[in-house]
């Protein structure tokens, strides 16, 4: 499992691949993101990214979305 540091991380990273550049408030997301007083809005994240991007999630993206939605869902 992972620590809320680690999935933290990689959320900011599923969002630098899938957001940056596309998505209007990209860099509000971020901040939300890395501020750890503030609660992980990851279906939110979720539903932005199959808004914005059409690109399939790999197999080991689908892992790690399930630990996300477990551990903030």
């Amino acid at each position: 499992m992972l620590t809320d540091l680690q999935a933290r991380v990689s959320l900011k990273e599923l969002i630098e691949k899938y957001l940056k550049g596309r998505y209007p408030d990209y860099d509000r997301l971020i901040e939300i993101i890395q501020n750890p007083s503030r609660q992980v809005p990851i279906r939110g994240v979720l539903e932005d990214i199959q808004q914005y991007n059409k690109m399939q999630y790999t197999q080991q993206e689908l892992e790690l979305i399930d630990d996300l939605l477990y551990m903030y869902g």
